[in-house]
C-alpha cells in the first residue's frame, strides 16, 4: 500500500491549481484505495471525495458499505477486470475505506471496455482493471441522481488514476483493437 501512496503523492505534486474535488478510485481488495485515501487526507485541509469503483460481479467493498462490516462476496467473480476479481477485502484497507471513502459503486464490464476504446482513442494504453475509475466516473456524470449524491457539478475537478496498462495484449487487443 505505500508504493500506492507514493502514487498518490506525485499525483498531487502534479495537479495544478485548485485541489480535486473528487477521486474515483479503483477496488479490488481496497490497498491502492485506501492508500490514495490516506494520502489524499494527508495532502489537503479539504480532501476530495473517494469513490471507490468495483466490478458489479465482485463488489466486495460496496457490499461492506452497504452492510456496515467487512463482507466476502460469494460465486465465481466473473468480470474481464481480472485485478479488480476480488471476494474478500483487506482489513487493513477496510479500516481507512470505511472512513475515508465518500461512496462506493459497482461498474458493469462493459463500461471498462468502452473506457480502454475511449482511452485508445487519445493513444493511452490502459488495462481493463486501471479503467474501472474513469469508468465508475462517466457512469456517475450520466447520471442525474448519482451526480445529486456525489455532489459532481460542472466545476467538480476529477481525478482518476490508472495503474496498469495492457497486461493481457491478447485480451486488450480482442476488446480493442
Amino acid at each position: 500500500m505505500q508504493g500506492y501512496r507514493l502514487m498518490a503523492d506525485e499525483a498531487a505534486d502534479q495537479w495544478a491549481g485548485a485541489p480535486p474535488t473528487h477521486v474515483f478510485m479503483q477496488g479490488g481488495v481496497g490497498g491502492a484505495a485506501a492508500a490514495v485515501s490516506v494520502q489524499m487526507r494527508a495532502r489537503y485541509a479539504l480532501p476530495p471525495g473517494l469513490v471507490v469503483v468495483e466490478p458489479d460481479h465482485a463488489a466486495c467493498l460496496l457490499a461492506s458499505a452497504e452492510l456496515g462490516t467487512l463482507t466476502t462476496v460469494a460465486g465465481a467473480l466473473d468480470t474481464i477486470m481480472a485485478g479488480l476479481a476480488c471476494g474478500e477485502p483487506s482489513l487493513l484497507a477496510w479500516t481507512e475505506l470505511e472512513r475515508g471513502a465518500a461512496a462506493f459503486m459497482a461498474v458493469p464490464d462493459a463500461a471498462a471496455i468502452a473506457c480502454m476504446k475511449l482511452l485508445a482513442g487519445v493513444g493511452i494504453i490502459a488495462g481493463e482493471s486501471g479503467v474501472a475509475g474513469l469508468a465508475g466516473f462517466l457512469l456517475a456524470a450520466a447520471d442525474p441522481a448519482a451526480r445529486e449524491t456525489l455532489g459532481l457539478r460542472a466545476d467538480s475537478r476529477v481525478l482518476l488514476f490508472s495503474t496498469e496498462g495492457a497486461t493481457d495484449p491478447e485480451l486488450y487487443h480482442r476488446l480493442v483493437g
